[in-house]
């Protein structure tokens, strides 16, 4: 190399580092910022976020590791009311700061050449991606009606709902994500390999803890052995208080790494602790209740089986092992089932309606592809995250069931316009506005409501035992509201008697108090100026009660008709959202990571074969059950797909070596 080649070459290198150390210092010091204004732990959140950053520059490789372990359970939204961004995203931006630092001074210190390794596959899906993901955010913005005039506050942003331009930015961050972790599998931190094993480990670390959630959850409200009860469990995926399927989609790619585990333990003692992830996470997909997820599991696991005599996958452990990994699943598939399905009547009952069910959905189907109503709609879709606003407008008596808007305090007070079905004779409580409280020495309380309304105006208070859509002992009260000025002047009081929830016992004291405001179905929508909840000691124990910082803490919550936030399939919410382009796009990239599975998974990769069966997996609910709207679940699934095509070049890259 000549000295000029050299120098330019060395500048280049230089601007390459510092353009990587500027993205790293960006997104670590927006994660930051984020962890600052956290409303729980607003000192130990940034504290964590640093520390994260900082170790994820040291050992970029650990993100593989770390992301899919704990996204499944990193949201504290009921605690914090944080909808447009939460505690998932603050990890997944330290995460991508470090790796990028770590990227910046590789380069800076040795010259290492940034995206050698991209291939020209890579980068072609890469740009159609980014370029999706711009044309779905351009789209949703306008159909929003976002001129980019003016920018809001963090609150009007941060507790904007789901009918608003922020959803657009909500559904896309993912993407953001996904496309910066791609970069990231050609850094010299992921060029070396092993980026598949470590995501495949972290998956299993993951439904480890989703698990643990889950039977804390169904022993203390549902009780692990009562499957007559209509619960179904929802573990940490608070997405789901507006309905959906998260929780099944995740399970859907989480349980093949469980049987993953099983088959590559290499002693005695790690096959027990994997067969027993294996019989717990059968139990947990079970009392989910969701058949869609019932047969995407049994069909990744019976793949599993099949491709495992077919490509003669040797168990870890050994033959023996092998044998016993087989009769202990087969066993654990049936006895499960036997017990939930038999041990209760709700299965039983929920495939009774079956036929019933599948009519409704396809109407609903039918109903979202109507909304595609010009050439454009049907070529780029409607745009990013507007399905909601879509159709709860323009589908005939599916709007929404309630809605809470935040609005800011300038002439007025901050508030919140709660608002209800709109036909007259329904229930009041398909739509609440609900925060968690601590009850523990409270004694008798008394709640204060301070709200107008317009016309026979009623707010439904309710103090009762819940985890997110079903609820347990409750006390009720409906408030009448008066006519009142702007300023709000007129309180309602209700004093609750000392026996509120005493009489629990055993698991049912953990339960958690949450108290909810619903409005009568009038059509029209009540405005709440403060709630409070006084101990017997004059202690407030609501937080946030006069909504000055929007709907921090309080998170809104719908029970029973979920259709206009979800089309129930994922590949109509591609096609609705981003059209047959973005169907292309994604059924590249799916049908591609598949591909690239393929020759490993010959050469006896198990690594391969739990990637297979997990997105073989996901691929059969999403017959069923949207993905794409969840951020955490659609991060997730983004990174296996990422992982597969890594495979594939890792192998090619010990060829190639070994033919040197």
């Amino acid at each position: 190399m000549t000295l000029g080649a050299a120098v330019r070459q060395k500048a280049q290198d230089v601007a390459v580092a510092a353009l990587l150390l500027l993205l790293g210092a960006t997104l670590g010091l927006a994660a930051l910022g984020v962890a600052a204004r956290h409303p729980v732990l607003p000192l130990a959140a940034p504290v964590a976020t640093l520390l994260l950053w900082l170790g994820v520059a040291v050992r970029p490789r650990a993100l593989w590791f770390f992301l899919p372990a704990a996204l499944p359970v990193m949201s504290f939204a009921p605690w914090t009311g944080w909808w447009l961004l939460d505690e998932s995203d603050v990890m997944v931006l330290a995460c991508l700061a470090g790796a990028f630092a770590h990227w910046g001074l590789d380069v800076w210190r040795r010259g290492a050449r940034a995206g050698a390794g991209i291939t020209t596959r890579f980068a072609v899906l890469w740009v159609a991606l980014a370029w999706l993901l711009i044309v779905g955010v351009t789209r949703g913005l306008s159909d929003a009606g976002v001129d980019g005039a003016e920018i809001p506050g963090w609150n009007e942003a941060m507790y904007a709902g789901y009918d608003s331009a922020w959803n657009t930015w909500r559904v896309a961050k993912s993407w953001v994500w996904a496309l910066l972790l791609g970069l990231l599998l050609h850094s010299p931190g992921g060029a070396d390999g092993g980026i598949p094993r470590l995501v495949a480990r972290g998956m299993v670390v993951g439904l480890g803890l989703v698990v643990t959630v889950a039977l804390w959850e169904r022993g203390v409200y549902a009780g692990l052995f009562d499957f007559s009860r209509a619960y179904r469990t929802s573990a940490w995926f608070w997405e789901m208080h507006v309905g959906g399927g998260a929780i099944d989609a995740y399970l859907a790619m989480a349980v093949p790494f469980a049987a993953w585990a099983l088959w590559t333990a290499p002693t005695p003692w790690r096959w027990a602790g994997a067969n027993a992830l294996v019989v717990l996470s059968v139990y947990v997909v079970l009392t989910t209740y969701s058949r869609g997820v019932y047969l995407a599991v049994l069909i990744a696991l019976l793949l599993m089986g099949i491709t495992a005599w077919f490509f003669k996958l040797a168990p870890a452990a050994g033959p023996a092992w092998g044998r016993r990994s087989l009769v202990a699943m087969t066993c654990t598939l049936l006895l499960e089932s036997a017990a939930v399905l038999g041990g209760g009547s709700f299965m039983a009952d929920r495939l009774a309606s079956s036929d019933s069910d599948l009519v409704g959905r396809m109407q609903h189907w039918r109903s979202g592809l109507g909304l595609l109503q010009t050439p454009t709609a049907w070529v780029t879709g409607l745009g990013m995250g507007r399905f909601p606003a879509h159709y709860s407008r323009a589908v005939g008596g599916e709007h929404y069931p309630g809605e809470a808007l935040w609005r800011p305090g300038e002439v007025l007070p901050a508030h919140v316009l709660l608002s209800g079905r709109r036909a007259s004779g329904q229930r009041a409580d398909l739509f609440a506005l609900t925060q968690r409280v601590d009850l523990d020495d409270a004694g008798p309380v008394r709640v204060r409501l301070r709200a107008s309304g317009v016309g026979p105006a009623k707010v439904l208070l309710s103090l009762c035992e819940r985890h997110l859509l079903y609820e347990f002992a409750c006390q009720r009260r409906w408030a009448a509201l008066k006519p009142v000025s702007d300023a709000g002047d007129g309180w309602i009081e209700w004093p609750v008697g000392p026996s509120i929830f005493v009489d629990r016992e055993g698991v049912a004291r953990w339960r958690e108090t949450v108290i909810s405001l619903s409005s009568a179905p009038t059509g029209r929508p009540v405005r709440v100026d403060s709630v409070e909840l006084w101990d017997s000691r004059g202690a407030q124990r609501l937080h946030n009660a006069d909504f000055s910082e929007g709907l921090q803490h309080w998170l809104p919550m719908a029970q029973g008709q979920f259709q206009p936030w979800h089309v129930d399939n994922l590949y109509l919410e591609v096609l609705i959202e981003r059209g047959l382009l973005g169907m292309i796009v994604m059924g590249a990239w799916l049908l591609g990571a598949l591909s690239c599975l393929e020759k490993p998974l010959r050469q006896g990769d198990s690594t391969a074969w739990a990637l297979a069966a997990s997105l073989t997996g996901v691929a059969v609910l999403g017959a069923v059950i949207s993905v794409t709207e969840v951020p955490r679940v659609s991060l997730i699934l983004m990174i296996l797909l990422w992982s597969s095509g890594a495979i594939r070049g890792q192998i090619e890259d010990v060829s190639r070596r070994n033919k040197l």
